[in-house]
C-alpha cells in the first residue's frame, strides 16, 4: 500500500485512510502514522461514533510532549485497505489534536512501514500474512 503525504496548512504529514469498527457501526477515518507514538490515541468524539462508553475502557495515563493526559483502552476492529486486524487504541476526552495517531504498538507491528521524507509518500506492507 503506498499513500501519499497530505497537506495540511503549509506542511505535509504521513496520514492514512482507515476504517475503525465496533460493534457494527463504522467510521472512515484518518490517522497520522507516528513512530515516536508507543500507542494509538483517538480523539473521544471517535468513540462515542462508535458507541463505545468511553469511560468503559481500561484507564490509560499518558505523557508527552503536551504533558500527562487520562485515556480508556478500548479494543476495536481496524481496516487499511484489505488488511483488518484487532487495535487496541486509547481513545481521550482531553487528547486536543488536529490528528488521530496511529501508534508502534498494534498497528506499526503488523506491518513494514516505509516513510520517504523527499518524495512525500508511505509505504506500508504486511510484515506477515497471519494477520
Amino acid at each position: 500500500m503506498r499513500f501519499p503525504y497530505l497537506h495540511r496548512g503549509r506542511h505535509t504529514y504521513p496520514i492514512v485512510p482507515i476504517i475503525l469498527s465496533y460493534q457494527g457501526k463504522s467510521l472512515r477515518t484518518e490517522g497520522l502514522l507516528d513512530s515516536g507514538a508507543n500507542i494509538s490515541l483517538f480523539l473521544a468524539e471517535v468513540a462515542a461514533y462508535l458507541g463505545l462508553s468511553l469511560e468503559t475502557g481500561n484507564p490509560t495515563s499518558l505523557s508527552g510532549v503536551g504533558g500527562r493526559i487520562l485515556g480508556y483502552r478500548h479494543e476495536v476492529t481496524l481496516a487499511i485497505e484489505a488488511t483488518t486486524f484487532q487495535a487496541a487504541i486509547v481513545f481521550s476526552a482531553e487528547f486536543i489534536s488536529s490528528f488521530n495517531i496511529l501508534g508502534r504498538d498494534n498497528f506499526f507491528e503488523q506491518f513494514r512501514i516505509t516513510f520517504n521524507e523527499r518524495l512525500k509518500f508511505v509505504e506500508i506492507e504486511l510484515e506477515d500474512s497471519t494477520v
